[in-house]
């Protein structure tokens, strides 16, 4: 009997991918092949792209990557970080939320980034990392990191915040270096703000004017194409904002935050999403929690929210401090403690039904950090 011999063969055409042998052709719709592949994680997407020049463009076009962020978009993810001092390591690892008393963990995430970068929200799946003058962006769906330019400054302190344009569709680095003198146990400074865009012809930082005297004090938090972060004011010191930096237009706005409000030093205060709105939080010990939302961006007015979790020492303890690290895609609240127990875990809070429930998180290296809202992107760097 003559054995049937099936040959894989490549077929350099716009719209499919042929499998032929000499008696039977069955040709798959690239469509099909594209939407095949946006279901598959990130990470060995990378490895498909070695298989064949077919493969590879494919999966580097951009409109597979905007389909595929388009579904990661509506399901988004916890990105955890992980310490692993002895090999000077941070893991990243993504949990799906599965519901109010599990996580599904992505078995396929695993990535790893040297330990002595630090880091900064991710944005739309990417993240920026520095150590110094050095910068690099850093995936944690696909483990690529690209080193940029190393930024030009004689100055010590710098500090770094990526945001996203969706109007141009492109990343922007913003970048701050600052002369940092303690008065009055409150930084002096005097900033240079300097921007990458990624992907531009031009591979170099550009300095951009801020009229803002300012020192950041919070992570940053990009929506809507606005990067927004706490920060100290350095004509007043008694004086706390909220900086927003315009991801488009590159221009620089304040908003005053209403009297008595101060944002506290060692990450005490945050600024996080509450309902798609912007919050500025402080660290809560015995699940009482105060928010001051932005409910107006123009106006500048700012609304104050008052939180009390059920059963807190219950089901945390007497001796954590918590930050609460706002609303998820569910709506519930997310609180993780400042120095993670082993092993770790985290809280929900369901506003609406008064109801709280504990997670732990077992995975053998503690905690460092949590971001909420985190998309997988098969971006190539």
């Amino acid at each position: 009997m003559k054995k049937s011999k099936i040959t894989v063969k490549r077929v350099w055409k716009k719209d499919t991918i042929a499998k032929n042998d000499e008696e039977n052709s069955v040709s798959i719709p690239l469509d099909l092949i594209r939407e095949i592949l946006t279901r598959l994680p990130p990470k060995p997407l990378v490895k498909l792209i070695s298989i064949s020049k077919l493969w590879y463009s494919t999966i580097r076009k951009k409109d597979f990557t905007d389909l595929f962020l388009a579904r990661s978009l509506i399901r988004p993810c916890f990105l955890f970080t992980f310490s692993y001092a002895a090999a000077n390591r941070f893991f990243f690892n993504s949990f799906f939320y599965k519901s109010p008393s599990s996580l599904h963990r992505n078995t396929t995430s695993y990535t790893t980034l040297d330990q002595d970068y630090t880091i900064s929200s991710p944005v739309r799946g990417l993240m920026s990392c520095q150590n110094g003058s050095k910068v690099v962006i850093f995936n944690p769906s696909t483990g690529q990191v690209l080193a940029l330019p190393k930024v030009k400054t004689r100055r010590k302190s710098v500090l770094s915040f990526l945001g996203y344009d969706p109007v141009e569709d492109v990343y922007k680095v913003l970048c701050m270096t600052m002369i940092q003198v303690l008065y009055q146990h409150r930084p002096f400074v005097w900033g240079e703000h300097q921007v990458f865009t990624l992907g531009a012809e031009t591979k170099e930082w550009r300095r951009v004017d801020c009229h803002i005297p300012h020192f950041p004090a919070t992570l940053g938090l990009c929506k809507d194409g606005v990067v927004y972060y706490g920060a100290w004011s350095d004509s007043d010191r008694n004086e706390s904002l909220v900086v927003c930096f315009d991801v488009g237009s590159e221009q620089f706005r304040c908003l005053k935050l209403p009297n008595d409000v101060e944002i506290q030093t060692n990450h005490r205060s945050e600024v996080v999403n509450y309902h798609k709105k912007i919050a500025l939080v402080e660290q809560t010990y015995g699940g009482v929690v105060d928010l001051w939302v932005l409910d107006d961006v123009e106006k500048k007015e700012w609304s104050k929210k008052y939180l009390v979790v059920p059963s807190w020492n219950d089901l945390v303890g007497q001796n954590y401090y918590f930050r609460c690290r706002g609303t998820i895609s569910t709506g519930e609240f997310v609180f993780t403690p400042h120095s993670q127990p082993n092993p770790s875990f985290i809280v929900y809070y369901d506003l609406k039904k008064d109801s709280a429930t504990r997670v732990e998180i077992e995975d053998g290296f503690p905690i460092t950090n949590v971001f909420l809202d985190h998309v997988e992107n098969p971006m190539f760097l």
